[in-house]
């Protein structure tokens, strides 16, 4: 029996079979994006636990992200990405 999802799979520098993005993705994730997400979640739980609030966890860690990146890219729709956070929301949606 096959899984319910099976990745597309690209060849990676090296010549080595990784699953590849499917289109959402016009560059690979480095180092520096996993330690910058991470800072933000680590921020969003602190202001969890420091109770400064009134949102929950899930949403504190929307808008760290938010935060991070509006800090790396002057054109982010904030708006947008807190439409496309939502349970059900068409996350490749332009409006």
């Amino acid at each position: 029996m096959l899984p319910a999802f099976q990745p597309r799979l690209t060849r990676a520098n090296g010549g080595t079979m990784m699953a590849q993005a499917n289109g959402s993705l016009r560059n690979r994730f480095a180092k520096r994006h996993y330690e910058a997400i991470a800072t933000a979640i680590q921020e969003a739980r602190r202001r969890v636990s420091d109770g400064d609030n009134n949102h929950d966890p899930i949403a504190n860690v929307v808008d760290e992200l938010c935060w991070l990146f509006r800090s790396d890219n002057g054109q982010f729709k904030q708006d947008r990405f807190y439409r496309a956070c939502v349970p059900g929301a068409n996350v490749r949606a332009r409006s």
